[in-house]
């Protein structure tokens, strides 16, 4: 397969050998449809190594989901753990139990409420097998309060495992249940887990990385039919919604996040939400979108000039972008710190005289959520992925310029995912030229 030129500029830029890229995307693990998960026994490892860590106690992980307009969305760690979409699930963990070490309540059957929603399944061997769960409940009134306390009278240490929300508002759930199980049970322990679920979510395996892969591709496609659309006159509602409608089709279920495509001065906002301005002539249109594939985000930006061709002055603070992300990119390895990369960026972005104007962090992981967990303080590992996305925002010059990339840490460096779109102010006016008109 030939080098595309962000391939080779990716290669180039990371200190590989054109030879080590692939000549194929790799292949994507089996999914059930229409859930989009892993077989069942890739979440019981992921539990076995999380009781490997715990030794004793117990343990209860909530889904602590949200509805949206595409559906249920449960936590990352709780579907980590488990692959359940089910609203209110909750998972209980006991390691030195000897049989039965894992127990999954799920939310009671209301057959009037499914003529609205749709049937859910009974119990049973088919819904075990389904999930892989031996020992699965049905809600009911006290019965995970009382399953908790009998595993605590046996392994009387309560962990949490899920670190809080820090902008979350009264007690977490899990606290809440170990509160009552403390009442009732003296001698009980509540010990924090500390960040070992999400230094496990944050190195991905080679399956995940393939899911994630694909949902890149899927998102660079989107930008590429959006393109077109791009020109004076036509309204920046009609790019955003031209790239979700690729990526529905191909499978993705929902966008990682609500789409932000800005044109001038909405080119410096950085949560722009409403895509609703018609593009002028001169100006510069920010598109940071992208999907979602069988759970796991995908984070890209573009800036891209509306008409086809950079201002020199567009083109000054483009170049300063890049330069400071390509800065960032080239450092990334094992043992380096995220800070260390924001810094090095962001130099770059103040030697050229712009250091008030880049006004948010470097970028963050990213996995089964776009924000997803990680140390930041710890130095990075091989299997991670975050973002690299400097930006120069002037609101009084009606643009701002935004380049996002997605990079996996390896064994010996790093290797730029999103290699599959222009990223050098000539690719992009190059990209923008080849555009044909819809």
């Amino acid at each position: 397969m030939a080098l595309t030129v962000a391939r080779l500029t990716a290669v180039l830029l990371l200190g590989a050998a054109p030879l080590a890229v692939p000549a194929a995307e790799p292949p994507l693990p089996a999914l059930s449809e229409p859930a989009q998960t892993q077989a069942p026994a890739v979440y019981a490892e992921r539990r076995r190594a999380l009781m490997d860590a715990m030794g004793e106690g117990v343990a209860v992980v909530y889904s602590e989901g949200q509805e949206d307009a595409f559906g249920y969305r449960p936590s990352g760690d709780f579907f980590y753990l488990t692959g359940v979409e089910d609203a209110d699930a909750v998972l209980v963990l006991a390691p030195k139990e000897r049989t039965y070490r894992e127990f999954l309540f799920l939310k009671s059957r209301d057959p009037e409420w499914e003529r609205w929603t749709g049937e859910r399944e009974p119990l049973g061997e088919a819904l075990r097998k389904k999930y892989g769960f031996e020992k699965i409940y049905r809600d009911r009134s006290g019965g995970q309060l009382g399953l908790v306390l009998n595993l605590a009278r046996r392994s009387p240490t309560l962990w949490q495992v899920v670190l809080p929300d820090p902008a979350g508002e009264g007690k977490p759930k899990d606290l809440e249940l170990y509160s009552k199980v403390a009442d009732r049970l003296p001698g009980v322990t509540v010990k924090h887990l500390g960040w070992t679920l999400s230094q496990m979510r944050a190195r991905h395996s080679a399956a995940e990385l393939a899911i994630m892969q694909h949902g890149i591709r899927l998102t660079e496609e989107g930008f590429r039919a959006a393109i077109p659309l791009v020109r004076p006159g036509a309204s920046e509602g009609a790019v955003r919604a031209e790239a979700e409608r690729v990526w529905r089709a191909a499978g993705s279920r929902r966008t990682a996040y609500s789409s932000i495509v800005g044109s001038g001065a909405n080119s410096t906002i950085l949560h722009y939400p409403r895509s609703e301005r018609v593009m002028k002539d001169g100006e510069l249109l920010l598109m940071d979108m992208a999907c979602e594939y069988a759970h796991y985000a995908t984070d890209i930006t573009r800036t891209v000039p509306v008409n086809g061709h950079f201002s020199a002055e567009q083109r000054k603070v483009y170049d300063v972008v890049l330069a400071a992300q390509q800065k960032a990119l080239a450092m990334v390895k094992p043992g380096v710190y995220h800070e260390d990369l924001d810094k090095a960026a962001r130099a770059v972005v103040a030697e050229a005289g712009y250091g008030d104007f880049f006004i948010h962090g470097l970028g963050h992981f990213v996995g089964l959520d776009v924000h997803d967990v990680g140390a930041y303080q710890e130095p990075l590992q091989a299997g991670m992925v975050l973002t690299i996305e400097p930006g120069i925002y002037l609101p009084d010059r009606g643009f701002g310029v935004r380049i996002e990339d997605e990079v996996l840490v390896t064994e010996t460096g790093a290797r730029l995912l999103t290699d599959g779109l222009p990223r050098t102010a000539d690719e992009v006016e190059r990209w923008m030229a080849a555009r044909h008109p819809r």
